[in-house]
């Protein structure tokens, strides 16, 4: 019985405040309800917009350091394809030297080959490429730079790479000579030439078939050509300071600085006239049996990145296995 009377008030009350509230009478009661909470819900507001902006802050971060993650992928895809392009250039640049130095020796066979990596031991010159026993390659085989320049040969070879032994290393020795005559250089001492005294023309008659032949002193003999000095011949070596020096040259040498030097093919190891590089000093002293002198490699080998492998020439010490 209560819960029917509870019910009929319930229904009685919502009945009444839903007509009051049709017919706008409780608008007093609200309008004083606004006026006394507004304040207080301002101050509440202002005091929690800090707290808002925060996590307005987090949530805004978020998104600032996606779109910061895809333009530094952006980024990153144009720098890659920059670098591919201009390793293509450089590429290209590389093989144009090889094809030049193809069509100077026509007769030649070379391998392009990349270099790999280089020795960090500091008690070798040697550099690894990317060709190795399944290409052909053989140790021995002589190795020049993309310009032809001499720089090593083949020393040991693998089934995909070759480690290269440069001219730089303790090990290696290169029979060479210095070019002869030049503007580069000259190999031996230069020959003096007597000054020749310029002396005024004298006008003279024409002799007649009849008259004598005028007296007065033989008649100079046209001068003689100055000698081309011969090649000078020794032994290119590397050292432990990384250095190349020309050793085992005749004691009375005179070289210039700048004075070429090409291999001599004696010994069958390599090719005649490969350069090797150019004269930086020469060391004479009065008592020892030999001169020596500085070479400077005509390759960069500090920087070498694409060599050629020379395959149609083979070195004695192959051909004698």
């Amino acid at each position: 019985m209560r819960l029917l009377w509870w019910l009929a008030a319930v229904s009685v009350i919502s009945l009444t405040s839903i007509v009051l509230s049709e017919r706008r009478a409780f608008d007093p009661v609200q309008n004083l309800s606004l006026t006394a909470t507004t304040p207080l819900a301002s101050s509440l507001r202002d005091a929690a917009r800090p707290v808002d902006d925060f996590f307005k802050g987090i949530t805004d971060r978020g998104d600032i350091v996606r779109e910061n993650r895809d333009l530094n992928d952006q980024i990153e895809k144009l720098q890659h394809a920059v670098a591919a392009q201009q390793n293509a250039e450089q590429r290209v640049r590389e093989l144009e030297s090889a094809l030049g130095v193809k069509q100077e020796r026509p007769e030649d066979q070379l391998l392009v080959a990349n270099v790999m990596s280089e020795d960090t031991s500091g008690l070798k010159r040697m550099i690894a490429i990317d060709r190795g026993s399944k290409d052909g390659l053989d140790e021995g085989m002589v190795v020049l730079s993309r310009s032809g320049s001499l720089i090593g040969t083949v020393s040991r070879v693998l089934n995909n790479y070759s480690w290269v032994q440069l001219v730089t290393d303790p090990d290696s020795s290169v029979n060479a000579q210095v070019i002869p005559g030049g503007p580069q250089g000259q190999a031996a001492a230069p020959t003096e030439t007597p000054a020749v005294t310029a002396t005024p023309a004298v006008t003279r008659a024409p002799a007649s078939p009849t008259s004598p032949a005028p007296t007065g002193g033989p008649a100079p003999a046209p001068p003689s050509p100055t000698p081309v000095p011969s090649a000078v011949r020794g032994v290119a070596e590397g050292d432990l300071k990384h250095e190349l020096l020309l050793d085992l040259l005749p004691p009375d040498v005179v070289l210039a600085k700048g004075s070429l030097v090409t291999t001599s093919g004696l010994g069958g190891n390599y090719p005649r006239e490969l350069l090797i590089g150019s004269v930086e000093g020469v060391e004479q002293r009065p008592q020892s049996l030999f001169t020596k002198a500085t070479l400077k490699p005509a390759a960069n080998l500090a920087a070498l990145d694409t060599v050629l492998v020379l395959m149609s020439f083979k070195p004695a010490r192959l051909t004698q296995q």
